[in-house]
């Protein structure tokens, strides 16, 4: 029994480190090619605008790439 309630211990002390580590997985930014890289609608021209790196209030934030009219 003092087995068992020292492996509950443990893994209850090993689980409440895990929330202290926060990992970040980033996938590239990449279009939803439907129509290619550019395609035409009601005559206007839209290209894909890769997403980049910025300073917004101080801080480095990543702005996602976006299809916008040429």
């Amino acid at each position: 029994m003092k087995k068992l309630a020292l492996l509950v211990a443990a893994v209850l002390g090993l689980s409440g480190m895990t929330n202290a580590i926060t990992i970040n997985i980033g996938v590239n930014d990449r279009p939803y090619y439907i129509h290619g890289p550019g395609y035409w609608v009601g005559g206007v021209y839209w290209v894909w605008i890769p997403g980049h790196w910025a300073r917004r209030h101080h801080r480095r934030v990543w702005i996602h790439g976006h299809y916008a009219p040429r």
